[in-house]
């Protein structure tokens, strides 16, 4: 019979299991606790970690790749002895042209004065749909199982897209050195 001990995190009050070095949730330091003589005591220390803006963490620690999509999200976690393939998808946001779809075919029915305002939000919508991007990792296992993590949606040439494809090159070059299929070069 084994028992498991857990700890509590200083951080976002929630129970772990003691030695996983960091919290699964907010990814604080957990406290140092007893394990029990049948656990081995091996501290697992992150050897990837990238913060993505909004609250977007994702963390490589031991034999698991998490991802956290918001500040009180639960992460989502992924084994790496299961990954068989990692790829960044990136495309417009093309969403965004609703706004300009929706302007257009009003646009027969209004006045003048109003058909300028509609003539902007459908401006409005182009230029969304060109200037942000989208980022998604999609990690496939080796059952052909795929799990996508939203990365974000941030602008061209921003302070967040650089961040993005930042953790994307570095997290690249880690998964490979782990014999991960790598996929998606950046523009």
């Amino acid at each position: 019979m084994t028992t498991e001990v857990l700890v509590m995190c200083k951080r976002c009050g929630r129970p772990q299991q003691a030695g996983a070095g960091r919290c699964a949730a907010c990814g604080g330091e957990l406290p140092e606790a007893p394990l029990p003589p049948s656990a081995p005591a091996t501290p697992q220390h992150p050897f990837f970690w990238a913060e993505l803006g909004g609250g977007r963490v994702l963390t490589g620690e031991g034999n698991r790749l998490s991802f956290r999509p918001g500040t009180s999200a639960t992460p989502f976690l992924l084994e790496l002895p299961g990954l068989r393939r990692l790829s960044l998808l990136h495309r417009p946001r093309y969403e965004a042209l609703a706004l300009t779809v929706g302007a257009l075919v009003a646009l027969p029915f209004v006045s003048s004065a109003v058909g300028v305002l509609l003539g902007l939000v459908a401006l409005v919508g182009v230029v969304l749909a060109l200037s942000v991007r989208r980022y998604t990792l999609a990690l496939e296992s080796a059952g052909g199982v795929e799990t996508r993590w939203e990365l974000g949606s941030p602008w061209r040439g921003s302070l967040s897209e650089r961040r993005v494809r930042s953790a994307w090159s570095a997290l690249a070059l880690v998964m490979a050195s782990r014999g991960v299929e790598v996929n998606g070069r950046l523009p």
